[in-house]
């Protein structure tokens, strides 16, 4: 068809040549009139769809799982097939994920808690201060004791443990011996009342019936209050006796105090409060430190520890996602399952195309064949007006959508690829259709 056009086109212009050269100069030696170049522009292509992409797997291997079909429709970041081992590296990706959560978790744990961090650290401050305060007190003691405190803890302690001994155990104890008794005679009383009753109804059934029962009620009662007092008793007898116990225990301390300052420091007890001086100033020190580092937030060795944490698991997640789209062949694209060449339990090599996915919402058609004489005569925004050789009958209207900036040398010619989308659809059109393309003047 192009063949017949350029012959069409070069009769043409050998008939304008006859017909310049038998004309009659004009006048002055003046140039001839320039001949406008009405031919139009024609070029053949083939058809496109409006997009499209070849699918290859990353990695080689077995597929075990196809879940598309030729001709089907695909979303965009669909799977069509999987490689094995999919299974498991998906079990990586979600826990790697889920170590990413704990993570991140972790640090903002870290930061929200920093307020408390901090007031905490302060009270170990105030804490250790109070431990070190008491260790240079034991300590300045031992090197010169104050020997009128000791005398007056020994006082203290002896009066303590006679105010115990006649206090509590004659007091308590007397008066509780008292109600116990009392609560036997009482009891007693009771029970001849209630067993000569007994002796009545025994003899007059019937007749004291009701004295009977309340004298049994009263009875009972006479029996619980002797052992509750019973109890009470045994309880205050122990009490007493471990008051007893702890006040001569606090005199028999207080005098050991006061004999050990009188003969002066033991050198293990020298030794000892110092060390537990040294070891107080030694916390009360790192308190401060801790305090201090978590004055302005939190702990920058944990804050380092938490970012680390989170770095390892943001590049444990991309390997094993990346392991995983190596074995899963994903669309780019959303659109039509142009071409699917796979089968299940088939090997695959790595970036062998396996899969066509095209757009058919739209078409374009792609010219190689325009010379850099035609191409000049070309624009970006022209019309044209496309034929295909499989359907003559229909004219479809495009428009240039790109010019190539590169050329490619075809028998000898300089030529420029144009692309054209079409503004038309035909239910009949099918990719790679020839196309012949008539461009607007």
């Amino acid at each position: 068809m192009l063949r017949k056009l350029f012959i069409i086109a070069l009769l043409s212009g050998l008939i304008l040549t006859a017909c310049g050269a038998g004309a009659t100069p004009t006048p002055g030696g003046e140039a001839p009139p320039v001949v406008a170049d009405d031919i139009a522009v024609i070029a053949e292509g083939r058809l496109l769809p409006k997009e499209s992409v070849q699918l290859s797997f990353s990695a080689g291997g077995k597929v075990v799982e196809i879940l598309a079909a030729e001709g089907a429709p695909v979303k965009e970041d669909d799977v069509i097939a999987r490689l094995e081992n999919s299974e498991a590296l998906q079990a990586q990706v979600a826990q790697a994920e889920l170590e990413l959560l704990n993570a991140q978790q972790a640090l903002k744990a870290l930061k929200d808690n920093a307020a408390l961090a901090a007031a905490q650290a302060q009270l170990a401050v105030a804490q250790a201060q109070d431990t070190l305060d008491t260790a240079q007190r034991r300590l300045k003691n031992l090197n010169k004791p104050d020997l009128k405190w000791h005398q007056d803890q020994v006082d203290k302690a002896r009066e303590a443990l006679t105010i115990t001994q006649q206090n509590v155990v004659i007091t308590d104890i007397g008066a509780l011996k008292s109600a116990l008794q009392a609560a036997k005679d009482a009891l007693e009383d009771i029970t001849t009342q209630l067993n000569d009753l007994k002796d009545l109804e025994a003899r007059y059934p019937g007749g004291f019936t009701e004295q009977t029962k309340d004298a049994q009620k009263a009875y009972d009662q006479a029996v619980d209050n002797v052992r509750v007092l019973e109890l009470q008793l045994q309880q205050a007898q122990t009490g007493s006796s471990n008051a007893v116990e702890d006040a001569q225990k606090a005199l028999d301390d207080a005098l050991r105090a006061q004999n050990k300052a009188l003969s002066g420091p033991d050198a293990i007890d020298l030794t000892l409060a110092q060390a537990n001086v040294t070891m107080a100033e030694a916390t009360l020190k790192d308190a401060q430190d801790r305090a201090a580092k978590l004055q302005s937030g939190p702990d920058p060795d944990q804050l380092k520890l938490a970012e680390a944490r989170i770095s390892t698991a943001e590049a444990a997640l991309s390997a094993a996602q990346a392991a995983l789209e190596n074995a899963e062949l994903r669309t780019t694209l959303a659109g039509t399952v142009a071409d699917l060449n796979l089968k299940v339990g088939e090997q695959v090599a790595p970036g062998q195309p396996v899969a066509t996915i095209a757009d058919f919402s739209g078409w374009t058609v792609e010219t190689d064949n325009l010379t850099e004489i035609d191409v000049v005569k070309i624009k970006e925004g022209q019309g044209a007006s496309v034929v295909l050789d499989a359907l003559p009958g229909v004219t479809l209207r495009g428009t240039v959508t790109h010019i190539s900036s590169i050329h490619v040398e075809q028998r000898g010619d300089i030529t420029y690829k144009v692309t054209l989308t079409l503004a038309d659809q035909h239910p009949q059109i099918r990719w790679g259709m020839t196309a012949q393309v008539t461009f607007d003047k």
